[in-house]
């Protein structure tokens, strides 16, 4: 202010004094009491009057600069400035506190909402840490082996559960290629061409989502999972890898199919046990008329008899072979399934009531299909044992179909391939509605307490599933339902498992007369004293055994010269199987015929002979002459085809070490 005051009282000063010069100089006055006492009086003069005009006049514009002032603090002007004010001044103002009001109205409210968005951002962050955290620590004690693969096919992360199963870090193991990872994982199964194959459908389909199981050495089961990774709009962002130990799991589902397997015995023994009932009295009647009865009658009574016993060996022998055990692996061989649908009809009409017809359909096609037999039979039995209990009281029926089709699998991926579809027909009161979407579920059941597990379709399922198949079902209330089992075709009928349950390696030459040394061995008296007569009417020399032990005796402390063994299995002091294993390690290698009441599995004898000859027949009790005497010539045959020539001596078999 005080600057714009000098600037304006220098002109007023020139022109107070520059008119009075100029008018002496006029009037021929001498300028020089300018310069004198009278000079200085009036330039103080001049000086004070321009000092007082210019604060006079620059008194508005100071007035106005302080109430501006005021107006941008926000405070009203002093009274002495409001005075030099306008009248406009106010109404400026007015205008001007208001947008200052809302201005700063706008600010509070931006610094408010300022503070909350940090706040907001704080706790997300927070949270997003927190998350964050909790997944590593997820990811890292996580019992899978996880890898997650971008669209690229880089390993974006994976655990240590993973590295462990490698069995070194991936990153040692060629980088984070999913490629290499295909490999090294492929690698460490037992078929690895299986699984190499299944990743590169995986990565063939964008969109597939599925899971395998596969063996590796040591008995452990895996099943390797993947799933892709969408984006919100759907597109695939990458792809998840889960590898899980299901061995454990395995098992455990092995043991439910085993109970349920039992399930299904107890439900088919009431009308087995008939049967057999009436097998046992037509046995014993004829048996008792044979001894009373003089002349011709004994032999037709003797001949009725022996087929009764032989039906009854079928029947128990087919009970035996649905409820063996397979120690938890699957069986699998190339099946006829029209043999296995017939044994099936015969095991259903000896447990279900006599009105109920029970039918099967088969066409011309041959119908061959790589499968476990046992559990196969376990899915159909199942399934008709449903619809006998679903049956009316009178004109039941259960029909039992096969046929061949081709058509695409329902997940819609793979083409149009060879199916084989065993159909279970009922004309019983249906599946309601409400419950059709339940029935595979475990543990679901409709029938009464005490008669259903609720176990029978969800294992059914689970079986067809891992024989690459699936079951579909159509039902009407009051009509009846049909199930659909949906199998992969086979069209190799080479090594067909034709008889289910075979006895092995039956000989189809005729029989002989027998010559040669046989050791009989059997802890039953009864069964022993059969097979000796038998063998002796056949013509061999015999030798007796009461348990393995005596047999081990015979063979390799007697010096008595055998040429086969009958071996039974179940026996006190040392059974069949360790008789047999201690022969072969003693490296006595006689020709041995297995002869036992329980299906035997040949593979397990293989296993037991370390190298060393396997039995060469492996029969079911109870057997007939004709084929005890074509076992025992085949066995008496083999060991004279593998003894040294003559003029070589044999080498000497060393005795058993108690």
């Amino acid at each position: 202010m005080n600057s714009l005051r000098l600037r304006f009282l220098l002109p007023l000063v020139l022109f107070g004094f520059l008119p009075a010069m100029g008018a002496a100089r006029l009037m021929g006055h001498s300028l020089d009491w300018f310069f004198g006492t009278q000079g200085v009086l009036l330039g103080g003069g001049v000086f004070l009057a321009a000092y007082l005009l210019s604060g006079w006049v620059l008194k508005p514009v100071a007035a106005m600069m302080n109430a501006t002032a005021s107006l941008m603090r926000g405070i009203p002007p002093t009274k002495d400035v409001a005075e030099w004010l306008p009248a406009d001044f106010w109404k400026l103002r007015c205008d001007v506190n208001m947008l200052f009001a809302k201005h700063r109205q706008a600010l509070s409210t931006a610094e408010t909402h300022s503070c909350q968005t940090a706040q907001r951002l704080a706790n997300a962050e927070r949270l997003l840490r927190d998350a964050f955290t909790a997944l590593q620590g997820i990811f890292s004690a996580s019992d899978e082996g996880v890898a997650v693969v971008d669209g690229n096919g880089t390993i974006i992360a994976s655990n240590a559960r993973l590295d462990e199963f490698l069995g070194s870090p991936l990153d040692e193991n060629g980088g984070r290629d999913f490629e290499t990872l295909a490999g090294l994982l492929a690698a460490r199964f037992q078929d690895s061409g299986k699984v190499a194959g299944w990743i590169r459908e995986c990565l063939e389909e964008p969109a597939f989502k599925g899971s395998l199981e596969a063996g590796m050495d040591g008995g452990t089961i895996m099943e390797l999972r993947t799933a892709p990774m969408l984006g919100d709009s759907g597109e695939v962002l990458g792809r998840l890898w889960l590898l899980r130990d299901r061995t454990e799991l395995s098992g455990l589902r092995q043991q439910l199919r085993e109970s349920q397997k039992l399930g299904t015995l107890g439900q088919l023994a009431g009308g087995i046990a008939h049967d057999f009932n009436n097998m046992l009295t037509t046995i014993r009647g004829n048996l008792t008329l044979a001894e009373i009865s003089p002349g011709g009658d004994v032999k037709d009574k003797i001949k009725t008899a022996t087929h009764a016993t032989q039906r009854a060996a079928d029947l128990v022998k087919q009970l035996l072979s649905y409820s063996r055990r397979s120690g938890g692996a699957s069986a699998r061989r190339v099946t006829n399934v029209k043999k296995l649908l017939a044994d099936v009809e015969n095991m259903l009409k000896h447990s279900v009531d006599p009105r109920v017809s029970i039918r099967v359909r088969a066409g011309m096609d041959a119908s061959f299909v790589m499968a476990d037999a046992a559990q196969l039979e376990q899915v159909v039995l199942n399934l008709c044992i449903n619809a006998r209990d679903s049956l009316p009281a009178e004109n039941g029926v259960i029909e039992i179909g096969i046929e061949n089709i081709t058509q695409r699998a329902p997940d819609g991926v793979s083409g149009p391939a060879e199916f084989t579809v065993i159909t279970v027909r009922d004309n019983g009161r249906g599946i309601p509605e409400s419950v059709r979407p339940h029935i595979f579920e475990p543990f679901f059941t409709t029938k009464q307490d005490g008669k259903g597990t609720g176990l029978g379709l969800s294992m059914a399922q689970d079986i067809i599933r891992e024989h690459g198949g699936w079951i579909e079902f159509d039902s009407a209330e009051g009509q009846g339902s049909v199930f659909r089992i949906h199998l992969p075709r086979t069209s190799d009928p080479e090594n067909v498992d034709d008889d289910l349950h075979a006895d092995a390696l039956i000989p189809a030459q005729s029989l002989e007369s027998g010559r040669g040394t046989i050791l009989v061995v059997d802890d039953e008296e009864s069964v022993r004293a059969t097979a000796v007569n038998m063998l002796k009417y056949l013509g061999y020399q015999i030798l007796e055994a009461a348990d393995g032990q005596q047999a081990l005796d015979v063979l390799l402390h007697s010096g008595r010269q055998v040429d086969a063994v009958m071996l039974d299995i179940y026996m006190p002091v040392l059974s069949g199987r360790d008789a047999f294993k201690q022969m072969r390690e003693a490296g006595n290698d006689t020709p041995v015929v297995i002869c036992s009441g329980f299906v035997m599995d040949p593979d397990e004898f293989v296993i037991l002979g370390q190298g060393h000859p396997p039995p060469v027949e492996i029969m079911l009790k109870p057997y007939s002459l004709d084929a005890l005497g074509k076992a025992m010539a085949k066995a008496v045959q083999s060991g004279r085809e593998a003894a040294p020539p003559a003029g070589r001596s044999a080498a000497r078999i060393p005795f058993f070490q108690h």
